[in-house]
């Protein structure tokens, strides 16, 4: 396996359309860059058959920085047999630290990275598509915006919303307004400060529009959620996760297949927010399915 560090520049100017003059251009370029990781395996060549592409979106711990050890970001969640049959990558993101939770400059510099690749290595430019924890908002909202480049969709323990939501009588945990009466800024300062919110601390329904995957391409009929996804889906998680409830994704689930979508839910009995060999592996048997 080859890694290859490199970094691409995106647009860092967000146009939030509140202006409404007739002469005055609003919208417009803020250059910013940031790292990226393609790992290649051995198998790879610049000729003949294209190599398989993932994309793997970290959660909110990981970063992309070839200088730290722990700095390999989403390339962490596929195992050493996934990573000798695919190509895959992951950005930093938008922050210094990493956490990015997906938000619309984050889901454009993904793809300015993805055309990188494609354009400059042999690469199938259908992509599989993988996240963890808050890198399960970042992958879905990718898909989002891109769904014409994706085949498949698999996430272990992903949070599918960004806002509290009761669900089966169950407070989300680790929601916007309690995280941000515990204090929790982490999750509270930085979406509120990476989505645009007015007040960091007050949620914005109209900021987040299309970058939420729990009410992305859904609609509420007598009380049934019904979700939408352009691509079949497979969801690992742990029944006792106490970071990310187990019941957000039995519900997610739930709802895309009301609509008749495929998608799948791996209940993992007994573990938590983590990752296991069982896992690693049904993920590479999840993505060989669709090659």
């Amino acid at each position: 396996m080859r890694d290859v560090w490199f970094k691409i520049k995106y647009n860092n100017r967000v146009d939030d359309c509140t202006g409404t003059s007739q002469t005055q251009v609003q919208d417009g370029y803020e250059e910013a860059e940031t790292q990226v990781l393609l790992t290649l395996p051995d198998s790879y060549s610049d000729t003949g058959a294209k190599t398989p592409l993932i994309f793997s979106a970290h959660g909110s711990g990981g970063i992309v920085n070839p200088d730290e050890e722990k700095g390999r970001g989403g390339i962490r969640y596929l195992n050493d047999e996934t990573l000798e049959a695919y190509a895959a990558f992951d950005i930093h993101g938008t922050r210094p630290d990493g956490r990015s939770y997906g938000n619309r400059r984050y889901v454009e510099a993904v793809y300015k990275a993805y055309n990188y690749i494609v354009e400059n290595y042999n690469v199938d430019p259908r992509l599989y598509v993988m996240g963890a924890s808050m890198g399960g908002v970042c992958a879905l909202n990718f898909v989002n915006f891109y769904p014409n480049i994706v085949r498949c969709i698999g996430l272990f323990y992903p949070r599918t919303n960004l806002h509290q939501e009761y669900v089966n009588g169950v407070l989300e945990h680790g929601s916007y307004e309690e995280a941000h009466r515990h204090k929790d800024f982490c999750l509270t300062e930085v979406i509120g400060t990476e989505y645009g919110f007015d007040d960091p601390f007050v949620w914005q329904d109209e900021k987040a529009v299309g970058l939420n995957p729990w009410h992305n391409r859904t609609v509420v009929i007598d009380g049934k959620r019904y979700s939408n996804l352009p691509a079949p889906i497979k969801i690992w998680h742990g029944d006792i996760d106490q970071s990310v409830q187990y019941i957000m994704s039995v519900e997610y689930i739930a709802a895309l297949r009301r609509s008749g979508c495929y998608a799948e839910l791996r209940t993992v009995h007994g573990i938590g927010h983590k990752q296991n060999a069982m896992m690693h592996e049904e993920l590479k048997l999840w993505f060989d399915r669709f090659r």
